[in-house]
């Protein structure tokens, strides 16, 4: 006999066929499935309405401790002015040691440009002004002494 016969006595023993068997446990899985699936969706729900309740009493707790906080401080500044100055002022150290560190860049910088003997602006500018005067004086004298060699001529 192979295995894909069914036996008569299989079915003579009163012993549920295969087929039912897989339908019921297949029932079973959907019924679990379901309530899975049902108790997710409660779940779900559940987070939701205590999750915006939680956020709520959150809320409510800061705007107490807050006003708490004026209430108390001397100058009736909140947490939240507190902070705000605070950070302000790190902004603000934060800002003057940037300049600082920016400063103490160009210096460096400078000083090994001056030991490469590389000029600066300052350098290069100054010595345009040189040539520039220079130029103004050969200029004047070339035309002196244009007019000199023309002068005697002409009288």
């Amino acid at each position: 006999m192979t295995t894909h016969e069914h036996r008569p006595e299989d079915r003579d023993h009163g012993s549920p066929g295969l087929q039912e068997q897989a339908e019921r446990l297949g029932r079973r899985m959907t019924e679990s499935a379901q309530q899975v699936w049902l108790a997710g969706l409660g779940a779900l729900s559940r987070a939701q309405n205590e999750g915006s309740k939680l956020f709520d009493t959150l809320v409510k707790e800061g705007e107490s401790v807050e006003q708490r906080s004026r209430d108390e401080s001397s100058r009736g500044e909140s947490i939240r002015d507190t902070v705000e100055n605070t950070l302000g002022q790190a902004r603000d150290r934060a800002a003057g040691t940037w300049d600082r560190v920016e400063r103490s860049f160009e210096d460096r910088v400078h000083r090994v440009l001056r030991r490469m003997d590389i000029p600066s602006r300052s350098d290069i500018e100054a010595l345009n002004e040189r040539l520039d005067a220079l130029n103004r004086r050969l200029t004047r004298t070339e035309s002196r002494t244009a007019q000199a060699d023309a002068g005697p001529e002409e009288h």
